[in-house]
């Protein structure tokens, strides 16, 4: 899952995405848009501090925890590509219907990340 300069989205790639996360085709596409606006360096991928400049996560107290979490279940070298952006925030998408539900966003990996977001020193595997 390596950071490429160039992510393009090919109709495939949507599928798969949507298929994967149960996120839909216009869903998936804002996303992909919200992930271009963050990336104000046009590389391909997001840094700690491309997370930072996102109003919510700076003023929130746990903001530099979320992004220790983030970057280390999902990045590699502290970055994160759209396919590791797209399927961290599948963890947030709305499950309750079986037939909403995929691997992302299961109840058991919901408390996972949020447990390890709030300990500071362990993290479970």
């Amino acid at each position: 899952m390596g950071s490429n300069a160039s992510i393009m989205l090919q109709q495939e790639d949507l599928q798969n995405i949507c298929q994967q996360t149960g996120f839909t085709t216009k869903q998936v596409q804002r996303l992909y848009s919200r992930f271009k606006a963050l990336d104000k360096r046009d590389c391909g991928f997001l840094t700690r501090e491309d997370l930072l400049c996102i109003p919510e996560v700076n003023i929130n107290p746990l903001g530099e925890r979320l992004i220790d979490v983030i970057m280390e279940d999902y990045g590699e070298n502290n970055k994160i590509n759209f396919k590791q952006f797209i399927f961290l925030l599948a963890k947030f998408r709305r499950g309750k219907a079986k037939s909403l539900t995929t691997e992302f966003n299961t109840r058991e990996s919901k408390l996972k990340f949020l447990f390890d977001a709030s300990n500071l020193k362990t993290k479970i595997d």
